[in-house]
């Protein structure tokens, strides 16, 4: 008798347990569902406000729709003076930049970023040494990962070149 009495609990308690993790199992599906669709709404526009946008998105066009015959426009970076990374040698850059962008709309998109692109410039300026930007090779690099780091800091690619009005190094 008393067997079958150990037997009958093990089974209440067996099945209780089947009942309990397939309770847990739609609990973590249920969330892990509604986490998935608010990841999902966040990605898309609400449908009444499309029209009502309080700020104007400025697109910048790629880079074949330019008009050639347009004069160029630029826009100054303020005139940078750091130390470089040389451990051995105190040494120092001074360079003045200035950047040439597609547009006036794409001028406006710098303008509004323009703390950003100090600070990366001066960050990434003063992880260079001597011996990485002495020679035309290391300049030219220079400028490509500036001119790549500025464009990824900015939405499209506002900034089409740069140019070095100034650059001693000591």
């Amino acid at each position: 008798m008393a067997d079958q009495a150990e037997e009958a609990t093990q089974k209440k308690s067996g099945s209780m347990l089947q009942v309990i993790n397939l309770l847990l199992l739609l609990l973590v599906l249920g969330v892990g569902g509604f986490v998935a669709w608010k990841m999902v709404q966040m990605d898309q526009a609400p449908a009444g406000q499309e029209g009502n946008a309080t700020e104007e998105v400025i697109t910048i066009p790629e880079p074949e729709e330019e008009d050639p015959s347009l004069p160029p426009v630029f826009v100054d970076i303020a005139d940078i003076t750091i130390n470089l990374a040389d451990a051995e040698v105190s040494r120092f850059l001074r360079a003045k930049i200035k950047l040439e962008v597609r547009n006036e709309d794409a001028q406006a998109v710098v303008e509004q970023n323009m703390v950003k692109i100090n600070d990366m410039v001066i960050t990434l300026l003063s992880s260079k040494t001597f011996a990485e930007i002495r020679t035309p090779q290391g300049k030219y690099e220079l400028k490509e990962d500036l001119i790549y780091r500025m464009n990824r800091l900015m939405s499209g690619k506002p900034i089409k070149n740069l140019y070095f009005t100034d650059f001693v190094s000591q």
